[in-house]
């Protein structure tokens, strides 16, 4: 499935998101199109400084976003619609927490890959419902946040705004399939659930650039981490981690594809 909807979902993001701001009660600090200091550093694999979040490129931002969210939570083979609200929950929370919000919506097994049993929990579903179940799980995990009091509203009203943008996406390609199910996974019964053990590709995992680009995030990641350590950057450290995991959980989830669609 074509990256058909990567313009619109970061146009969308960088509305939300705005330019530069350094608000004192915001625990991400100084923040450019909601790329943080941290986040900045741990994609460059370096310490960066106040100023060079203040002069944040676009470009840069758009591969950020691409490489750590995007790609992160396999947006490209997501149905229309779903692909935008699951990119904003991933950029507001992170592609784990995001993809459990999604898994938590269609009541199956959480562990943070979108395998077979996700895909058939999806197919066949009107995706307006979809969209909404995957809002309200995530607004209802933000209600339990300590900054909420301070900050729920916004992120209220962002849901909102995103889940109408989203319906309207999805709403564009009436005749399209949610998502087409996939065989089941050999993977061990876990009472009445079963884990995810693998993704959908549509080509060898080696051969994708997913692949590649989260060999380059993991690299930049490991340096960003050692190099925050070493600063007792903590904010800074806990972004490179982040950065990490999302880079390991996509070569993963295509490593362990055991079939390929046609």
């Amino acid at each position: 499935m074509a990256a058909r909807n990567w313009t619109t979902s970061l146009a969308a993001i960088l509305s939300e998101e705005g330019g530069f701001a350094d608000n004192p009660g915001d625990p991400g600090g100084a923040t450019n199109m909601g790329i943080t200091r941290a986040t900045l550093a741990a994609f460059r694999g370096k310490s960066v400084s106040r100023e060079d979040v203040l002069m944040l490129e676009k470009a840069e931002a758009a591969q950020i976003y691409r490489a750590l969210y995007w790609q992160a939570i396999g947006a490209d083979d997501l149905p229309s619609g779903l692909d935008l609200a699951l990119f904003d929950d991933a950029v507001n929370s992170g592609p784990h927490t995001a993809i459990f919000d999604l898994q938590r919506a269609l009541q199956v097994y959480q562990d943070g890959v979108i395998g077979p049993q996700t895909r058939t929990a999806l197919a066949g579903q009107p995706l307006a419902s979809v969209i909404s179940a995957l809002c309200a799980a995530r607004l209802a995990r933000l209600k339990t946040l300590p900054h909420f009091s301070l900050f729920g509203r916004g992120w209220s009203r962002r849901i909102q705004r995103i889940a109408r943008a989203a319906k309207a996406l999805a709403s564009q390609e009436p005749g399209t399939t949610p998502v087409q199910p996939a065989a089941r996974s050999a993977a061990t019964t876990k009472g009445k659930h079963m884990a995810e053990t693998d993704t959908i590709d549509t080509k060898p995992f080696w051969a994708s650039q997913t692949i590649w680009s989260s060999f380059a995030v993991i690299g930049s990641s490991v340096t960003g981490a050692l190099l925050a350590w070493k600063g007792n950057d903590i904010a800074g450290f806990g972004a490179a981690l982040t950065a990490l995991l999302g880079g390991v959980n996509a070569i993963v989830g295509r490593v362990r594809a055991k079939s390929a669609i046609g």
